[in-house]
């Protein structure tokens, strides 16, 4: 059979509208219960309808409204393939949109994604063992309201007893009768408009994070960090890079990609730079939020934002091509809540713990980065499966941090070069987080600019160090109750 394509002004694959018409033809035609074909002529055109408007929302990259609509076509759809093959039997109608969606499974190469909705269709309409006596009941139905009734069939009772097995069957899905199909199909309208000023607004909250300059990208741009390298690259580097490569290693082996991470430990450790590291590494998006772009001043404002951040998170992944959503200073939002807190807030919890559920759903990996970890919400924290304390740099990563700076500049050679300068200086930088390393060699470069552009120099470092002891950290502040191993330095 060859594929009939939906009549629009952009030609998709869909039902096949050749058995539609003749259909459409019978129901108008049959004078016998007359009401009830008018009832499965009403529920074939809002069934159609919808299925556009799920095409549609699938083509605009709409995983919510898709999501939505999937649920009210797939068991609608298998209700009517049903009704349509107790009326009449000859026109074999289910085979016939079966196999119209099997071959549109194979011209889109859909045969190996078992979470497509095409495929969950093909099989929800092919199960005999769920379905196979669906025509015996509607059959019985009709014969009892034929007999019983003037006007013939009660539409309402065969669609309640269908009804009934589709949910029995399938608690999840939603079903809504004939009458209720094309409010849905023009909510579909209405609800596309939402999502896409949605949209609008989450652009606007977050802050896409572009390389700088000539800096190197990727984690060769990250002194020392071994460790935590090697642990990022297996764990979530690579399941970027290849999404197909991680989906098989799941399927064979188990191998499960984390879809939320969070980074925590004392500031200036490099939480924030190591996911943008991350993020060209694998050559992803990332979308910076801070808590002050989605805080709102009125009850469900944060909750709306936060939604259209997502939402713009979304739009913008694809399978291929996964987004990152970073949360800066995480504990800003996810507080612990207790016996004061105001319903409002335990609405934006809420909010932040269903659409983290759903991100990786679709293709956006959310990382927080934290320097309270102790004040976090306990059901926020649980979210992230992969949990990793971000510790001041050891004497070997102070020493690759120190070259690495003094490398992009010409008149740092000298101590970038020099093995005893480098050691002198990862000592002298004990207890210093990565963020202070990096001010303090920018102020002793600048140190040697203003005296004759001369070469930079231990000593340079050494006054601005011992001017800014204040400026070390106790690292024992930051691992109270924390029992995870520190990793990566």
């Amino acid at each position: 059979m060859q594929i009939q394509r939906v009549q629009s002004s952009n030609p998709s694959f869909g039902y096949n509208p050749t058995v539609n018409a003749k259909l459409m033809h019978k129901l108008s035609a049959t004078k016998k219960n007359k009401a009830y074909c008018d009832y499965l002529k009403n529920l074939c055109v809002a069934t159609n309808q919808t299925e556009l408007k799920l095409r549609e929302a699938e083509k605009k990259n709409m995983p919510q409204l898709q999501n939505r609509l999937e649920k009210l076509f797939l068991p609608i759809k298998v209700i009517l393939t049903d009704l349509i093959d107790a009326q009449f039997p000859k026109l074999n109608y289910k085979q016939q949109e079966i196999e119209t969606y099997a071959e549109e499974v194979v011209a889109r190469h859909l045969e190996e994604d078992h979470n497509h909705w095409l495929n969950g269709l093909i099989e929800w309409m092919s199960k005999e063992e769920d379905f196979g006596d669906y025509p015996e009941v509607v059959e019985g139905v009709i014969d009892g309201a034929a007999e019983g009734t003037e006007e013939g069939i009660d539409p309402g009772q065969v669609f309640a007893i269908i009804t009934a097995q589709v949910k029995q069957r399938h608690p999840d899905a939603e079903v809504v009768s004939s009458s209720e199909m094309p409010e849905i199909a023009e909510k579909a309208d209405d609800a596309a408009e939402e999502l896409k000023e949605s949209i609008e607004l989450g652009k606007s909250k977050c802050i896409e994070y572009k390389p700088y300059g000539e800096a190197l990208k990727g984690f060769a741009g990250l002194g020392g960090m071994k460790e935590l390298k090697e642990l990022l690259n297996d764990r979530i580097v690579g399941a970027l890079k290849n999404p197909k490569q991680a989906e098989l290693d799941l399927i064979e082996y188990g191998k499960k990609s984390p879809r939320g991470i969070l980074f925590y430990g004392p500031p200036g450790c490099g939480k924030t730079t190591i996911t943008e590291h991350l993020a060209t590494e694998a050559g992803v998006k990332l979308l910076k939020v801070e808590a002050g772009s989605v805080g709102g001043t009125y009850v469900h404002e944060t909750s709306i934002y936060t939604d259209a951040v997502f939402n713009y998170a979304e739009s913008i992944a694809t399978k291929d091509k996964p987004v990152i959503v970073l949360i800066d200073d995480a504990d800003a939002f996810f507080t612990k809540r207790n016996e004061h807190s105001k319903s409002w807030e335990a609405e934006e919890m809420a909010t932040f713990l269903n659409r983290i559920q759903k991100a990786g759903d679709n293709n956006v990996v959310v990382i927080a980065a934290t320097n309270r970890y102790d004040i976090m919400d306990e059901a926020i924290r649980s979210r992230f499966e992969e949990q990793i304390y971000v510790g001041l740099p050891d004497f070997e990563a102070r020493k690759a941090i120190v070259k690495m700076f003094m490398d992009q500049r010409t008149k740092g050679k000298s101590i970038a070069e020099n093995e005893d300068a480098l050691n002198t200086l990862a000592q002298k930088f004990d207890k210093f987080p990565i963020r202070a390393i990096k001010m303090i060699s920018d102020k002793a470069s600048i140190a040697a600019l203003k005296d004759g552009r001369r070469e930079i120099t231990v000593q340079d470092f050494e006054k601005i160090i011992s001017e800014n002891k204040n400026m070390q950290v106790k690292e024992e502040n930051y691992k109270t109750n924390i029992d995870r191993k520190p990793i990566g330095f």
